[in-house]
């Protein structure tokens, strides 16, 4: 394993830990150690603990700023490998090798890692332009450092892990090197997972703006930072189809780097973490709203 697959590895572990603990026997843990788990809506209640070091969940626009930076930097340089030939930047080089090792290979063609560097990049403006402009977060709505840490952690972790298998980036199989940069013809499977996770940006974009209006008032003024019911597209059938279509959109670009090992321990980090928060917003709205819809479901429509 390499530095990028044990970071993810870690984070996996410990939300799986965390979220088991929460999940089954929270009323037997320490208050200090809710309060780093839980944040938002379904934060911790009760006395805030001193080793409770919190920030306004606002702050989650500085993820975005980050990931624009690193994936517009990400996308600039496959672009000029793959399209024009550049040589890899001796700087990234030594970069990748010290942190993804050097005895690594790339089993997935070019033209697929360039289509998932330019969806996440996609995906990555958008977020940027939903928490800027978008998004209203409750004044009084806080996240522990822990969760601000991790979230600019993420997106370089995730942009490292594709280059670390990325062909002519690493050792590549000739078969790989020598396939054609193909990016105007696409396979069907290539078709297919672009549609789904278009489809599901498309809905994370329009449930965004569907919790953004529960705080506004028909002139477009926000007027509360109370939480309320969200009713509408997906909120029909899911409690978080926001969160819902993030597992989606990171499931395709698994489906498109199938081989690509890094970029597995993301995606497993990424479902687990998803699956834990929708589990407790589920739970919170449950709990909270005496008319919730008893068809919506926490993970799978109609089912659970």
């Amino acid at each position: 394993m390499n530095y990028v697959q044990i970071l993810f590895s870690l984070l996996t572990t410990s939300i799986i830990a965390g979220g088991s603990l929460i999940n089954y026997f929270e009323q037997y843990l320490p208050q200090f150690v809710r309060q780093c788990f839980r944040y938002g809506k379904f934060s911790a209640t009760g006395k805030k603990s001193i080793f409770a070091i919190e920030v306004p969940k606002s702050w989650f626009k500085h993820f975005y700023v980050l990931a624009v930076i690193v994936f517009t930097y990400l996308l600039s340089v496959v672009t000029a490998v793959y399209l024009f030939d550049f040589k890899v930047p001796n700087y990234l080089s030594h970069l990748l090798n010290m942190l993804c090792g050097e005895e690594r290979f790339a089993h997935t063609p070019k033209n697929r890692i360039f289509i998932a560097v330019c969806l996440m990049t996609l995906q990555i403006y958008r977020r940027f332009y939903d928490t800027h402009y978008v998004s209203v977060f409750g004044q009084e709505s806080k996240m522990h450092i822990f969760h601000y840490v991790v979230g600019h952690v993420h997106y370089p972790g995730a942009a490292l892990a594709i280059l670390c298998e990325a062909p002519i980036f690493t050792r590549t199989k000739k078969v790989i090197a020598d396939a054609p940069f193909r990016i105007f013809d696409l396979t069907l499977s290539e078709v297919v997972i672009i549609a789904v996770f278009l489809l599901a940006w498309r809905h994370q974009q329009i449930c965004t703006r569907i919790l953004a209006e529960l705080r506004k008032n028909s002139k477009g003024e926000v007027v509360s930072n109370e939480y309320n019911l969200p009713n509408g597209d997906w909120f029909h059938y899911l409690t978080a189809p926001h969160q819902t279509t993030e597992i989606i959109m990171y499931s395709s670009i698994m489906w498109l780097l199938w081989h690509h090992i890094s970029w597995f321990f993301v995606f497993t980090w990424v479902l687990v973490n998803q699956v834990e928060t929708i589990l407790l917003s589920h739970w919170w709205y449950q709990e909270n709203f005496k008319d919730f819809p008893k068809k919506r479901k926490a993970l799978i429509p109609f089912l659970y």
